[in-house]
């Protein structure tokens, strides 16, 4: 049997540890993992709209397995933003309260993350129960030049050798 886990984004100072396995992460100007229309991202006039960053981290929850090893994550190398739209990620192995972005200065676009050469999130091993390696830290940029409206979904792999 495998393990058994999550993956959740975190908010607040508390950390809030809400699951989005297979769900949704809405990147909005608001500190919460709430997936709504509200406090949404706005094309500016000039310079750059940055959203609250979205804290992600891998749980373990149960399972029958020995280890859990080489966490990472990884887009499938397109992006399909659209123009003016940008995604951004990093690895923090120590949880913070999230944050409005101010700059993309300290992270890397998202999208050079390939299964081919994935963001680490940590070696391990991890052999029991609970929140496992670093955090994935993501944000998303609106520029003054983007198209507007919604913008389409997009995939983000979490994955991890297990034995």
């Amino acid at each position: 049997m495998a393990a058994t886990v999550q993956i959740g984004e975190k908010n607040s100072g508390a950390g809030t540890f809400t699951d989005k396995t297979s769900g949704t992460i809405r990147f909005k100007n608001a500190d919460n993992a709430t997936v709504d229309l509200v406090n949404p991202m706005v094309k500016p006039p000039s310079g750059t709209d940055y959203s609250f960053e979205k804290w992600l981290i891998l749980k373990v929850i149960g399972g029958t397995y020995s280890q859990i090893t080489n966490i990472a994550a990884y887009m499938d190398g397109s992006s399909g933003l659209g123009t003016g739209v940008g995604l951004y990620a990093k690895a923090v192995t120590t949880f913070a309260t999230p944050a409005e972005a101010t700059s993309a200065s300290g992270y890397t676009d998202a999208f050079s993350y390939t299964s081919g050469a994935p963001l680490s999130l940590g070696a391990g091993p991890f052999t029991s129960t609970g929140e496992k390696g670093d955090h994935l830290v993501m944000m998303l940029t609106v520029g003054s030049t983007a198209s507007g409206g919604l913008t389409p979904s997009e995939t983000l792999t979490i994955a991890w050798d297990e034995i």
